[in-house]
């Protein structure tokens, strides 16, 4: 008979980390469904509303769209600041 060097925790162990790959991906999914249905964040829905303008008003001069660039911009900071510490 055959002995086997490896004892039965081993095995456990191995078959566990067959699953591991697994486990997290189900947690960022599960994160990110959480991410997603959280109420639009305020800057969120002011940089919306910025690209709506820049995107839809014709008559902005050149320095009324730098402007808004860059009010866009800035919110954009505090959107992905605030995304960051979640």
């Amino acid at each position: 008979m055959m002995s086997s060097n490896v004892d039965k925790s081993d095995q456990i162990l191995r078959i566990t980390d067959l699953f591991y790959e697994e486990k997290i991906k189900k947690e960022l999914i599960e994160d990110l469904k959480s991410i997603l249905d959280e109420p639009e964040n305020e800057n969120y829905i002011i940089l919306k509303e910025i690209q709506e303008i820049l995107e839809n008003c014709s008559d902005l001069t050149d320095k009324q769209r730098l402007d808004y660039c860059k009010s866009q911009r800035f919110f954009m900071k505090l959107y992905l600041r605030e995304i960051n510490k979640r």
